[in-house]
């Protein structure tokens, strides 16, 4: 009885030291459409990657480590999905990181997909009055054509073109989870590449121990 209350007393530490850890949800399907944010067209071949981690609770905090990746890339009207991992029961695994790139691009860095509703913010704020609580508040200034929209859940995600000058600046290029096997992030690397080689650079030609194709 004693060793079944140690059990129980550790299990209910667990689940009150991390707020994502043994939730059970849904995950997925996560859905958008990448424009051209100065044309607003459709950008065909843009790669999605999404990644997921569990959370493990700790004394030093919660630690994080590689679970699963999904990748695809957008279609000729800039759609894209990604499945998710459908529902999760009791599981520590948090909500998707996603990264998204196309040579040529800016592109939005490996951060949660939820983080995408605050895209565009230039860190600053205006003095605005809210007629509902009828007082001055502070808004946050976003840049529009940063800004993503959102279709229901179906996020509208605008990319820049950059000038080569740009893109030189934007050295080095995005990374990739070193953890995820390259079958998982081949199209992802495949892109980092032709960047890289467009730039003159050396391409990333073996992956966790296998050649990249």
């Amino acid at each position: 009885m004693k060793n079944l209350f140690m059990v129980m007393a550790g299990l209910l530490v667990l689940f009150q030291t991390s707020s994502c850890a043994f939730a059970t949800r849904i995950d997925g399907p996560y859905e958008g459409r990448v424009i051209d944010a100065d044309t607003g067209q459709p950008i065909e071949g843009v790669v999605i990657l999404g990644t997921w981690s569990r959370e493990i609770p700790s004394a030093a905090g919660a630690l994080h480590n590689y679970y699963d990746a999904m990748e695809t890339v957008t279609d000729k009207n800039g759609n894209f999905e990604i499945k998710g991992l459908g529902l999760l029961v009791l599981s520590n695994v948090i909500p998707m990181n996603v990264l998204i790139f196309k040579a040529g691009y800016e592109h939005i860095g490996l951060g949660s997909w939820r983080g995408l509703k605050s895209r565009g913010w230039t860190g600053k704020y205006e003095e605005s009055y809210d007629p509902v609580k009828k007082t001055k508040v502070l808004k946050a200034i976003v840049d529009p054509k940063k800004k993503v929209k959102w279709e229901g859940d179906k996020a509208i995600i605008p990319l820049k073109k950059l000038t080569m000058e740009e893109r030189k600046k934007r050295i080095p290029s995005p990374s990739v989870p070193t953890e995820a096997p390259l079958k998982k992030v081949r199209l992802m690397l495949k892109e980092i590449n032709k960047e890289d080689i467009e730039l003159g650079l050396k391409p990333i030609n073996i992956w966790g121990g296998e050649k990249i194709e």
